[in-house]
């Protein structure tokens, strides 16, 4: 199969959902029962072990998974006829929204159209993905340990861990992200846990569901402190409110009696709102980032979550963002997300049109840039249909196989050059060089006319056995975000320079000057978010973003905090290229703190700020 030739068997194997089986468990056992141990093992998942798979902020990894428990769910249906299990049972029942949403591969000569297809729809969709992790960590351990004990189904449960060693398994952190990942999607885009739990996601109706005990356990995640969906936050009790009385309202509409669970649901919101309202902070104690993921706008008093949400909505609506404030604002961020407009309190030249442009470069004559310029002033253009469908598989292929967990930049490393795996970050990456692949570096010339700066020599100086150093710009970093992956807003500018800022040769390199960025794939969700200045870039397929990150004077230009909104369904592809400032000492010189007469401004510069020079394409 597949995953034979590409998986060697000799991956360690992480184990997958072996926990105790609870020695008062039968078949015949009463639901009430069940549901008692199988919340409790939910709940304290957290803490049973502390490996790092991270296999849910890498599709690719979830996509084999997916194709590999194909071959599990045939193992355990040949055994249904003749093997009678409640673990079994339930763990198919489970199964029943994948397969309904995508059958499962019949001939194997349509493998490669199935892995796509289960990238798109499985993978790309939160809550098959939550599902897979639950099935996978909880579900499966205890009906695998359950059939050893049967000789009549031994024989399968060593089938199932031999597919399990055919690749990466998950573990508990990947169950607290993929729960983490759900709470982030339905907090930024201020949807209705009920919605989510019967398929639907941003108005979109899908096969896969979610039980009262999926979002019981979400809601206990959350209000356990022990893993912030952020960093700086401490237990997130209005998420927590508001998925449990989602939980609550699920049990209701599914008429099952199960009194344990509607008790234990009772129980939890009592308690987390008193922990609400006895923890809660006003907004005039954090202005900007107030509500949020821990508290409502107000204590909850008889009000639902769901009510003070839309209470919050309402008064957040005319609230000003001061944007020379340090920092993000919460609210501010997700709303520039969901596509809703943020007061700003300076204004910002928008000047939004659209236009054709060859930028005065013989290169476009034929076929004008598409320039949609979104703000002038700071400068945020967006190019539409830049690149071909060639070129966007070409950066995909060569990608996908290179794909590692992103890191963020440690600032506490002092000599620069640390780096960290954080949740401020869900996503994973790969580095492709220009001489690697020829169409890039043509690509990178491209850029460069598009910029105006220069991205790329035109002719690549590569000398074989000898290091390649960033000079004009830097390696293309081809970036994917799995579903509720995100990047909170941060700069693109390095804190402290490193190595790279010189060459050997001591050839100065600089610092990051512009960003040009490429999606390379559509998108529900996934913006790019500008909080300062209350704008954000939608994901097209084949477009490009452009901006600055250092001012006239090469100084980090505040207003470039930026943000990737979380997917919400899709896989979102982009493809970075970070262009330098050593290189632009001709195109884009420095420019002094006291602005020259008009008469002595940059002409390089007339046609990119415009309100420096009042002049226009």
């Amino acid at each position: 199969s597949y995953f034979c030739r590409v998986l060697p068997a000799s991956f360690p194997q992480i184990s997958v959902g072996e926990w105790p089986a609870d020695p008062s468990y039968s078949t015949g056992m009463g639901k009430c029962k069940l549901t008692i141990c199988f919340i409790t093992t939910l709940v304290l998942a957290m803490w049973v072990r502390n490996t790092m798979a991270n296999i849910h902020m890498q599709p690719y990894s979830l996509r084999n998974l997916f194709y590999r428990e194909e071959t599990i769910i045939h193992m355990l249906k040949s055994i249904g006829n003749f093997y009678k299990s409640q673990r079994l049972s339930e763990y198919l029942e489970a199964c029943a929204p994948r397969v309904e949403e995508l059958p499962l591969l019949e001939n194997l000569q349509d493998e490669e159209t199935h892995l796509d297809m289960i990238l798109e729809m499985l993978v790309g969709n939160p809550l098959h993905v939550y599902s897979l992790i639950m099935r996978l960590t909880m579900q499966l351990g205890p009906l695998r340990q359950e059939m050893t004990r049967y000789p009549m189904v031994s024989g399968i449960e060593k089938g199932i861990t031999s597919i399990l060693r055919q690749g990466e398994n998950p573990d508990a952190s990947d169950m607290e992200g993929v729960t983490q990942a759900l709470a982030r999607i339905q907090f930024a885009y201020r949807l209705d846990p009920v919605d989510m739990a019967n398929g639907v996601i941003s108005g979109v109706q899908t096969k896969a569901r979610l039980s009262p005990i999926d979002m019981i356990n979400i809601a206990m995640r959350r209000n356990s402190g022990m893993h912030p969906i952020r960093p700086g936050l401490g237990r997130e009790f209005a998420l927590a409110i508001e998925w449990a009385e989602a939980a609550k309202i699920a049990l209701e509409e599914s008429r099952k009696e199960n009194k344990h669970l509607e008790d234990t649901i009772k129980s939890f919101l009592d308690q987390t709102k008193k922990d609400h309202d006895l923890h809660w902070k006003g907004k005039e104690e954090n202005p900007g980032n107030l509500p949020n993921e821990e508290f409502f706008i107000r204590k909850t008093g008889m009000s639902s979550g769901k009510e003070l949400r839309v209470e919050e909505a309402l008064k957040l609506s005319n609230q000003v963002l001061d944007r020379e404030k340090d920092g993000w604002f919460v609210h501010d961020f997700n709303a520039l997300c969901r596509g809703d407009a943020v007061n700003m309190n300076t204004s910002t030249s928008y000047h939004q049109r659209c236009l054709l442009t060859t930028n005065s470069d013989p290169y476009f004559i034929l076929a004008p840039l598409k320039l949609e310029i979104i703000s002038s002033d700071p400068v945020l253009f967006m190019y539409h249909e830049m690149l071909t469908e060639g070129e966007m598989e070409m950066m995909k292929h060569h990608g996908f196989s290179q794909l590692v967990v992103s890191a963020m930049e440690d600032t506490s490393v002092n000599t620069g050059g640390g780096a960290k795996v954080t949740n401020e970050r869900t996503q994973s990456n790969a580095w492709i060089w220009d001489h690697q692949v020829p169409m890039l570096h043509k690509l990178s010339m491209k850029t460069g006319k598009m910029s105006k700066l220069i991205a790329a020599k035109p002719v690549l100086d590569i000398v074989p056995g000898q290091l390649v150093h960033i000079v004009e710009s830097e390696a293309w970093q081809v970036g994917i975000y799995g579903p509720g992956g995100h990047y909170l807003p941060h700069y693109d500018t390095f804190e402290s320079l490193d190595e790279t800022a010189y060459t050997p040769t001591s050839e100065w390199v600089g610092n990051r000057i512009a960003t040009v960025m490429f999606y390379i794939s559509d998108v529900t969700g996934g913006s790019t978010a500008f909080p300062k200045i209350g704008l954000a870039t939608r994901p097209r397929k084949g477009s490009a973003v452009f901006w600055y990150n250092l001012d006239d004077s090469g100084q980090r230009n505040s207003l470039s905090l930026h943000g990737a909104c979380p997917t919400a369904l899709g896989i979102k592809w982009v493809s970075n290229k970070w262009i330098r400032e050593g290189a632009q000492i001709w195109k884009r010189p420095c420019i002094p703190t006291t602005p020259p007469a008009p008469s002595m401004c940059d002409t390089a510069m007339c046609s990119w700020n415009m309100t420096t020079c009042g002049g226009d394409f």
